[in-house]
Parts: C-alpha cells; structure tokens; sequence
C-alpha cells in the first residue's frame, strides 16, 4: 500500500460509488431487517471510527427494498467520500437526567409495552 494512499471499502449503490475508510480507521457496513416493524424496515449503514480523531463518522444511512444491489470493492485511494460526524452518545445516565418526569414515564410505558408484545409473541402471557 502507498504511504498517501488509503485503504478502505467502496460501496457502489445503484450506479453511485461511497468510499469509506481512513488511514487508521474501523469500519463497519451493516445490513439489518427489523422484525419488530416500528422502525425502518430494512435498511444499510455505512459508517466508522477514525482512530486517530476519535471521530465516529457515517458515509450512508439509508432505507433499502427488496431487490437492491450493492456491489462492495476493497479499494486504495487518495480521496474518501463526504461523511457525517456522529455525535458522542450519552451515557444512560447523562439520557435520564436530562429528561423530564413526563418523558421518563412515557420511555417507562414504551418499554413496558414492548416487552409485553414479546412475552405475548411467545405465549409467555
């Protein structure tokens, strides 16, 4: 590999091509179907970490159908694509405290029904 060059991942999505990757970087492309339906349905991400910043960066987030091609080539070049910076999550803690009474309960609710439709889901109740 040459000194200026950077090895990463190129993604091509329909005809338009995502390089990511950094000189010192992991890289993540996670394809995922949520079975539970509430969200997206399906969907890819194409993100990272550059390791020497510190940064948490995403190159592609998006929803996909049934169908989609994605062709994915292990690349070395001198240009990466644009990217996003991904804030730092907040520690649970840090979420709770920030919340009000009102949200807290709302969050709680979620939760508790949630976990009923899977306990139901499995003849469990």
């Amino acid at each position: 590999m040459s000194k200026d060059k950077v090895l990463g991942f190129e993604l091509i999505d329909q005809g338009k091509k995502v390089f990511g990757g950094f000189k010192n970087a992991s890289i993540t492309l996670i394809f995922s179907k949520n079975t539970e339906a509430h969200e997206k349905d399906l969907e890819i991400m194409f993100s990272g970490l550059n390791i020497e910043s510190g940064e948490s960066v995403e190159w592609l987030n998006k929803e996909i159908q049934v169908g989609d091609e994605f062709i994915i080539k292990v690349k070395e070049t001198d240009s990466i694509s644009p990217y996003r910076v991904k804030e730092k999550p907040l520690t649970y803690a840090e979420v709770l405290a920030k919340m009000s009474e009102k949200e807290k309960l709302a969050m709680k609710l979620k939760q508790f029904n949630y976990l009923e439709r899977k306990l139901k889901s499995k003849g469990l109740i």
